[in-house]
């Protein structure tokens, strides 16, 4: 008598369905979480960025011996004269914060090749009571597709804000 051994069809398909749903299930995961980490790298790196170009900015605009720009709200560039008697320029050019002194210029932020892109630099002057003055800078930065509207796992954008009063 011999007793015939093995699955049915159905348990096979079962089977085969249930691995299915559980693989694509694991596979959805996987790849939500590499988009979160890829968006989390993009921010850090963002945040450095701007964080390295606003210190830059305040150190300088701390020290300058003089602003000579006028003192308003919104304004698109800053001139000073520096501590060595130098004057410098801080603006928005080619998507970029760019420092202009004499014949030089330096940019604090990573160029629109590299996908990051400067928007909104803003600076206000307000004078003091004590003689000196109140200066706050802001801008975005953001990094890929230059519409920023646009929900997309490449995209991300930083507002970087921050103030600092004059020493002379």
């Amino acid at each position: 008598m011999s007793k015939n051994q093995g699955f049915t069809l159905l348990e096979l398909l079962i089977t085969t369905s249930v691995t299915a749903l559980l693989m694509l299930a694991i596979s959805s995961l996987f790849i939500t979480f590499l988009g979160s980490a890829y968006k989390t790298r993009l921010s850090q790196s963002l945040r450095e960025s701007g964080t390295h170009a606003m210190n830059q900015m305040i150190e300088m605009l701390r020290n300058a011996n003089e602003i000579s720009s006028t003192c308003q709200d919104n304004l698109t560039e800053i001139s000073m004269i520096n501590s060595d008697g130098r004057s410098t320029i801080f603006k928005e050019d080619n998507d970029r914060i760019a420092s202009i002194s004499g014949e030089q210029t330096f940019y604090l932020t990573d160029s629109p090749s590299n996908n990051d892109y400067v928007r909104n630099l803003l600076f206000s002057c307000t004078p003091t009571d004590s003689g000196k003055k109140y200066l706050s800078v802001s801008f975005m930065l953001q990094t890929g597709n230059e519409n920023i509207e646009s929900n997309n796992a490449k995209n991300a954008f930083l507002e970087f804000h921050s103030g600092v009063v004059t020493r002379n």
